[in-house]
């Protein structure tokens, strides 16, 4: 599954295009979809395809008024068949969420939009019968319903650190990496978990104030957030951005692996 901010009709176009061509014939795409400028790609291995039983596609605006499309998500839903058992219910979804530092309360907003959207647009069959099965006050008949789910997208939690501090700790994990000894390498991974003690996302997970019982797999690189056009620059317009992960990809850990 793929998320990308796009702008105009033809970049769209150009954008699935891309996807194709480089996935290749093994790839066979279940679901493209677009809502303003975010971009939805989901894709299923070709030998695999026939354990694909149905797919549904869903979207929720999250911008100014819950009407503009610069913020929101697409999911699709997916029921796979299963040679022991009942067919698994999966769930992709990718999303722009909330910008800004100040923010994180509304980026955890935008998530409970998003899943309490998501939700009232399944197909019933995907949703199970009642919120009994609910564990958590906190969580969602969706969110119980499905065997798996996978989120990713512009999440843009940031880091709630000063910007000096930051910018001079990633271009000391850069420098690090850059030597490749195991001793830097060990080094420059304390640096970023010193950088991640202070990430917004992370907080909002431990605290179960949005995604619950999501997790991620280990972050092994500098900040995605957010370079000059071009380069390899962090931010240096006015607006002086702290870096940050922005970018992420969360899943319920039941029965999945990070493999890479």
């Amino acid at each position: 599954v793929t998320g990308v901010q796009t702008c105009a009709l033809p970049i769209s176009r150009e954008y699935r295009r891309l996807m194709i061509a480089n996935l290749g014939r093994d790839f066979v795409p279940l679901a493209l979809h677009m809502l303003g400028g975010i971009q939805f790609g989901l894709f299923c291995k070709r030998d695999f395809l026939a354990d694909v039983k149905e797919v549904a596609v869903a979207d929720v605006t999250c911008g100014i008024g819950n009407v503009f499309h610069n913020k929101g998500a697409i999911g699709a839903f997916v029921k796979v068949a299963c040679k022991k058992g009942d067919d698994m219910r999966m769930l992709f979804v990718t999303a722009h969420m909330a910008a800004h530092v100040k923010n994180s309360e509304a980026r955890d907003a935008d998530f409970w939009r998003i899943t309490s959207e998501l939700e009232a647009q399944a197909p019933p069959r995907f949703l199970l019968n009642n919120r009994a099965s609910s564990s958590s006050s906190s969580e969602s008949i969706l969110l119980n319903s499905m065997d798996r789910i996978f989120l990713c997208g512009d999440l843009n939690y940031r880091l709630d650190l000063p910007r000096e501090f930051t910018q001079q700790s990633v271009a000391e994990i850069l420098r690090l990496s850059r030597e490749k000894s195991d001793d830097s390498k060990a080094k420059a991974q304390l640096l970023r978990q010193e950088l991640l003690r202070h990430d917004q996302l992370r907080a909002t997970i431990a605290a179960q104030t949005a995604f619950p019982g999501f997790a991620e797999g280990p972050i092994h690189f500098p900040p995605t957030f957010k370079f000059d056009k071009g380069t390899a620059d962090y931010d240096t317009s006015p607006k002086q951005r702290i870096p940050a992960w922005t970018d992420r990809i969360l899943f319920k850990p039941v029965g999945t692996r990070v493999l890479e």
